[in-house]
């Protein structure tokens, strides 16, 4: 009872490992079950240009606002002779900072370009934050300019509609000045700072809409030197809403790089003068799983950098192999031991299933059936030498690469290549299978060499099959925990001792009598 105890225990301990960690890089770090699954990357480039006094220079940059929502692959910072460092300020705004004690006099260049990719569970969840308070207004309005604009908002209000049909009506009476003697006044409202998009951020916030005036790049398009273009965020209660605030539409922010959040300053200067900054964007598609590596390995996330990703490249393609054999078990575990599929021994039908992967099903069955059988013959030619166990299982391994050898030689001289693949084939195990056959054929009869030897067959072609599937390569390769679950579900058919589904045939005549009774 305590055995049974502790193996529940130790199941449900690799059950829910295995899941979890999966399930963690899939939701967090953006890994994916399916091998053909891509994300859309952009490539981010901000070019500085700025004239250095020729003496200690500071630089710095405003990084983007929603990071949160974004995943940087991969970052290259171009400026020769500067140090780099990065500062958050008290308010949370990341910055990236160039600096250098001898920069010499002139204009000098500074290039920051990153890839990047969304992955919309964090942006969902960075979207959801509700502001605390209303923004305060940059410029009130006095006088007339009061009186139009209330005019103007209680006719662009409706309390049937949504804050952002509301706000998106007053943007439209703002944007139709010659429609709108109220909005035509409005815009002739001489104004300190902030021009025509801080007062239309100043008439949302006067109709009790929430806002943010908002700087970013919108990536699906093309662009090229460009500066940061300005927005509207408007909340709606549950999220924030991109409103172009030309065109009173709402944008898709997915496709929105949110750079400057209200008055945060895009690039800040010690030691120079005329400091501007141009961007540019290219999006291409990589795999996803491919993004989710990169992703993690610049977060320095440890499921990345103690993971199968650290090893060199001839590694892991060994590992691609190798994580597949656990599978091939699985499937002799619940052949045998569910179904009542005989085979020879535990791991001849993983290797054999192996060997398919070099040479195809097909041709791998051939050449398999064509060496056991000559073997088979060989080795019954030994059996009346009365021979020793280990001498006569080096003589059979000797018949076995001669074998090998007058199949590729004979097929390469009949002009087929098919035979060179019979070299794939574990001499060792076949050698020893060979040996067993042929005491089972002496002790019980052709009979159960036939079964044993098509069992073998049957599953190692259910294993090549389940290897040769890329959805299964890739779930082991991107999600090795899952060996966890494997080992649990092992466990679990090891401790079934019920009838197999082979049985089920034998018995069936018990059952008939019981019913007949």
């Amino acid at each position: 009872m305590r055995n049974k105890f502790e193996l529940t225990i130790l199941i449900t301990v690799l059950m829910v490992l295995g899941i979890g960690i999966t399930l963690y890089k899939i939701n967090v770090l953006g890994f994916s079950f399916s091998p053909d699954k891509t994300e859309t990357v952009w490539t981010v480039e901000s070019r500085i240009n700025f004239i250095a006094d020729g003496g200690p220079i500071k630089l710095s940059m405003n990084l983007p606002d929603n990071s949160n929502g974004l995943i940087v692959t991969e970052s290259l910072r171009q400026a020769t002779g500067y140090k780099l460092s990065r500062e958050v300020s008290e308010d949370g705004a990341k910055r990236i900072v160039w600096s250098r004690e001898d920069a010499p006099k002139g204009r000098q260049h500074i290039y920051y370009r990153a890839n990047i990719f969304r992955r919309k569970s964090a942006q969902k969840s960075m979207k959801n934050k509700a502001p605390a308070s209303l923004p305060k207004i940059s410029q009130p309005f006095t006088g007339t300019y009061l009186e139009a604009a209330e005019e103007l908002i209680k006719k662009a209000q409706n309390t049937e509609q949504g804050k952002i049909k509301n706000g998106i009506n007053l943007l439209n009476e703002l944007n139709s000045p010659e429609q709108n003697q109220s909005a035509a006044l409005l815009l002739e409202m001489p104004r300190e700072a902030g021009g025509r998009l801080g007062l239309a951020s100043d008439l949302l916030t006067q109709a009790k809409i929430h806002n943010r005036i908002v700087k970013g790049l919108v990536l699906s398009r093309d662009n090229r030197n460009k500066k940061l273009s300005s927005y509207i965020e408007i909340f709606d209660g549950k999220k924030w809403q991109l409103i172009n605030p030309k065109t009173a539409e709402v944008e898709n922010p997915d496709a929105f790089l949110l750079w400057q959040q209200n008055n945060e300053s895009l690039l800040e200067i010690e030691g120079g003068s005329k400091a501007k900054v141009r961007f540019s964007s290219l999006a291409t598609k990589i795999l996803a799983n491919q993004a989710a590596i990169k992703g993690g390995q610049h977060k320095h996330s440890w499921l990345v950098d103690f993971s199968i990703y650290s090893l060199p490249l001839s590694s892991q393609n060994a590992f691609k192999i190798l994580l597949l054999i656990p599978f091939g078990a699985l499937i002799v575990v619940i052949l045998r031991n569910l179904v009542g599929i005989q085979t020879s021994g535990t791991f001849m039908p993983i290797l054999i299933a192996l060997s398919f992967l070099q040479t195809t099903l097909v041709v791998g069955l051939i050449l398999f059936l064509t060496v056991v059988c000559v073997g088979l013959v060989l080795r019954a030619l030994l059996s009346h030498l009365n021979l020793l166990l280990v001498p006569r299982i080096s003589a059979i391994l000797v018949f076995v690469i001669t074998i090998y050898l007058a199949i590729s030689v004979i097929g390469f001289k009949m002009g087929s290549e098919v035979g060179l693949n019979v070299t794939f084939f574990p001499m060792i195990i076949i050698s020893w299978s060979i040996e067993r056959m042929c005491v089972l054929w002496e002790e019980e009869g052709g009979k159960d060499v036939l079964i044993q030897g098509s069992g073998s067959l049957f599953a190692a072609s259910v294993i090549y099959i389940l290897m040769k599937n890329n959805f299964i390569g890739n779930m082991t390769y991107a999600f090795p925990e899952l060996l966890l679950v494997l080992l649990a579900i092992i466990l679990m058919i090891g401790t079934y001792s019920g009838y197999r589904l082979s049985e089920l045939r034998r018995f069936e005549p018990m059952g008939r009598e019981e019913e007949k009774n």
